[in-house]
């Protein structure tokens, strides 16, 4: 079953074009915003984007979430997103790459189809904000993205974005509550729920809360990066505003459990981890992410982000480690494709949920599109090339089997459009959406030979150095070092790997 692309074409008004033309290259300057109370609408209900015209100048696809009649919750989940370069001007109408200026349309209508999920999500890794007098951390990468751009990806159906990440407190403090804000204001294009960041800790750690075609979604976010929020911990005379972070036990062990006691059908955790580059996590991130989150706390869908490439996908006790996604869309970063066919492209995963006997939602199929040109307008990945990334997924899946754990990699059928299927056991004879789109599903046979070598050099094979140790903190600027064996990525400007990985 592809990916369905709906669209509307929308007539500018006579006051859109007036906002248009009145927004400066740089925004006036004017103090920091003030303190937002609520981060996130409790118990938003979404049914789609906003309808209003596009007030940036770039209509954009109005995509409302697909809902067939059937009983089916569709999640939808990209990568790394980010709308500027680094240390780049943000502008209302489009977003900055090396001085060059793309339109929010130009950047978004090959991956605009995709978002036609219940849930449409992506990890927001920039900070969002009109003004380009805020002042940058002393750090190489900074990201900003003007929330014009937010507001017109909302529109086309992106309705969920995590924040916890190591570029959410590029600006400091005002640069956090300058995210809040605008995106509390995106609501009215279509957001829903944006976790990870807030003012105080308790509202850094609460969850989202999201209703979808009948299902109470619940998600939290957590990230590396800014040091955590200790508790009561304040920036003056006021809270401080920040995230909880990943690699303090106690941070994470709190960020889980506040999901897990959050009523809801389902439950997703998004995590910013690990390391630049690195296909295969950590023992020690293993065991935080599919063994504390996903086994331990009944998270459906633990999906991690923060190396800038896809990794493998696991099902452990019927829930689903999405281990890395890659980019989905970054203008502040390089052309992937330098990398090697292991690392060269993003992912988007397309889960159909459908309700047991029980009343439960569990997962029937999985979907994958590869998709290419991350760092300018991306696109999913066709035909040969398409399927080719499907094998390198298969590939990686080898490494996620632990029958001592109870823990599956996941391998993918690929299909004719470049994408690709799995579908758990039963879901070809279900009616409706789910039975349709498995009802002819095998498992995928192995590659051939000259392909299976391209792969595992590529990747470096099925033997790993993996650091015992966790994640590494990506707000230090070194290079990070290969966990792959016998593979190191090619770095063709002779810079180190964040040189490689950011445009610049």
């Amino acid at each position: 079953m592809g990916w369905r692309v709906r669209t509307r074409w929308h007539l500018l008004s006579g006051l859109a074009v007036f906002a248009l033309s009145s927004s400066a290259a740089f925004a006036s300057e004017r103090g920091a915003a003030g303190s937002i109370a609520v981060a996130n609408a409790p118990l938003a209900a979404t049914h789609g984007p906003n309808r209003d015209s596009d007030p940036t100048g770039e209509f954009g696809t109005k995509r409302p979430s697909e809902n067939t009649g059937d009983d089916v919750v569709t999640i939808v989940l990209g990568g790394d997103l980010g709308l500027g370069g680094s240390n780049q001007p943000v502008v209302a109408t489009g977003s900055y790459r090396h001085g060059q200026k793309q339109g929010w349309h130009e950047l978004t209508s090959g991956i605009a189809p995709l978002f036609d999920g219940d849930i449409n999500f992506a990890n927001l890794e920039t900070v969002v904000t009109d003004r380009n007098d805020l002042k940058a951390n002393p750090k190489s990468f900074n990201f900003k993205s003007h929330p014009a751009g937010v507001n017109h990806l909302a529109r086309l159906g992106l309705n969920v974005v995590s924040t916890a990440n190591n570029h959410a407190i590029d600006y400091g403090d005002a640069g956090v509550r300058e995210t809040l804000r605008h995106l509390d204001a995106a609501r009215m294009h279509g957001l829903a729920a944006w976790p990870g960041i807030g003012v105080g800790r308790d509202e850094a750690s609460r969850p989202g809360d999201v209703t979808v075609n009948g299902a109470r979604v619940r998600l939290s976010a957590i990230g590396i990066g800014g040091g955590g929020m200790p508790e009561g911990g304040s920036n003056g005379s006021r809270p401080r505003a920040g995230m909880l972070n990943f690699n303090r036990a106690e941070d994470f062990s709190e960020s889980i459990a506040r999901l897990a006691d959050a009523s809801g059908d389902l439950r997703i955790l998004s995590v910013h981890y690990g390391a630049e580059l690195q296909v295969r996590a950590s023992y020690a991130d293993v065991a935080k992410l599919r063994d504390q989150a996903a086994k331990g706390s009944g998270i459906d869908i633990v999906v991690g982000h923060h190396a800038h490439v896809a990794a493998g996908v696991q099902l452990v006790d019927g829930k689903l480690v999405l281990y890395g996604l890659g980019n989905l869309l970054h203008p502040g970063m390089q052309d992937m494709a330098r990398f090697g066919v292991c690392r060269d492209y993003g992912l988007v995963v397309r889960v159909l949920f459908s309700r047991d006997a029980e009343g439960k939602l569990t997962p029937r199929a999985i979907e994958a599109v590869p998709i290419t040109d991350m760092h300018a307008r991306a696109k999913p990945l066709n035909g040969e090339s398409g399927r080719l990334h499907i094998e390198v997924l298969n590939h990686l899946a080898g490494d996620l089997d632990d029958q001592k754990a109870g823990a599956t990699g996941v391998r993918f059928a690929p299909r004719a459009d470049g994408s690709g299927l799995y579908c758990l056991p039963g879901a070809g004879q279900e009616p409706g959406r789910i039975g349709a789109t498995c009802k002819d599903w095998e498992p995928p046979p192995p590659p051939s030979k000259d392909i299976a070598r391209r792969i595992s050099s590529s990747c470096g094979g099925m033997s790993i150095a993996r650091r015992r140790g966790g994640s590494d903190d990506a707000t230090r600027v070194e290079p990070a070092r290969s966990r792959v064996s016998r593979h190191k990525p090619k770095n063709e400007a002779g810079g180190t790997l964040l040189t490689s990985i950011f445009g610049w």
